[in-house]
């Protein structure tokens, strides 16, 4: 899978209903990850944790009966079932959480929403346990509580840890010496001392021409559409300032204003493939 139809799988996001099969459209837009900083909003996270605390009690109900006490680490609906859920289909706590804390891969998302359906979660009467719904669909629960951020795509492309700093990518051996070097999967790192480590992303397309390049790049460093996380744009190529993390080009600070920092190629942490598996 390359980085495009990983991003894709997040930009255009779409579920089979536990409640009838449909298939169900529900891209997302959302930016940030943990419990306060979402779509440039200081403490805007505080909702997305409500709603994990009561989807977790609706859950709770919904599998054992008693919202108090967990479902476990990994869990099924064997015992008491739930809509169109497969007895067999196992789900993982960890994965939920994952989702609700903008870290979570599309198969975890997927998962969570599946979930927020059969439960009640979405729709327009009452969830398992009583409480009023969220949201009417899924498409604008997708849209209020599900999110990702720059090292959640490229964590859960490379099948790695999505929480891992974005330091983790720029390792010195990895890093790309030659324009020509560069291949589709690589990852794109902005740094420099003012604004350290401020972004990452994965090249899809690397097309060198002498000393300048036509580059296409998926990240997901904002919240919006396509057009925010898939960009083309030519640059000349050099050395960058940190000659230990090798080449790049020079870009403006989205974090620091009036700091000019450097977008550096490494190499994936590892040459295990296909990539985009979770």
């Amino acid at each position: 899978m390359t980085p495009k139809e990983y991003l894709d799988r997040y930009t255009y996001l779409a579920i089979p209903s536990p409640l009838n099969g449909t298939r169900l459209n529900c891209g997302l837009t959302g930016y940030g990850s943990g419990w306060n900083f979402r779509n440039g909003k200081s403490g805007a996270g505080a909702a997305i944790q409500h709603e994990y605390a009561v989807f977790r009690e609706a859950l709770r109900k919904a599998h054992h009966g008693n919202a108090h006490t967990p479902c476990g680490p990994v869990f099924y609906f064997s015992d008491k079932p739930l809509a169109q859920i497969r007895p067999t289909e196992d789900f993982y706590a960890d994965s939920l959480v994952r989702a609700y804390v903008g870290k979570g891969s599309p198969d975890e998302i997927t998962d969570a929403l599946r979930l927020a359906l059969a439960v009640g979660r979405i729709g327009t009467g009452s969830d398992v346990n009583g409480r009023l719904p969220a949201r009417m669909t899924v498409e604008q629960y997708a849209r209020d509580f599900m999110t990702l951020d720059c090292n959640c795509l490229v964590g859960n492309f490379y099948g790695a840890n999505p929480d891992a700093h974005i330091s983790v990518y720029a390792s010195p051996s990895r890093r790309r010496t030659d324009i020509n070097d560069v291949r589709q999967g690589d990852a794109i790192v902005t740094h420099c001392p003012q604004a350290p480590y401020e972004h990452v992303g994965l090249i899809e397309e690397w097309q060198p021409s002498g000393s300048s390049v036509r580059v296409k790049i998926c990240e997901w460093g904002w919240y919006g559409g396509e057009d925010m996380h898939y960009r083309e744009s030519t640059h000349t190529v050099t050395q960058g300032p940190i000659s230990s993390l090798g080449i790049g080009w020079a870009t403006p600070s989205n974090a620091q204003k009036g700091v000019t920092t450097f977008r550096y190629v490494f190499a994936p942490q590892t040459s295990n493939v296909p990539w985009g598996w979770s």
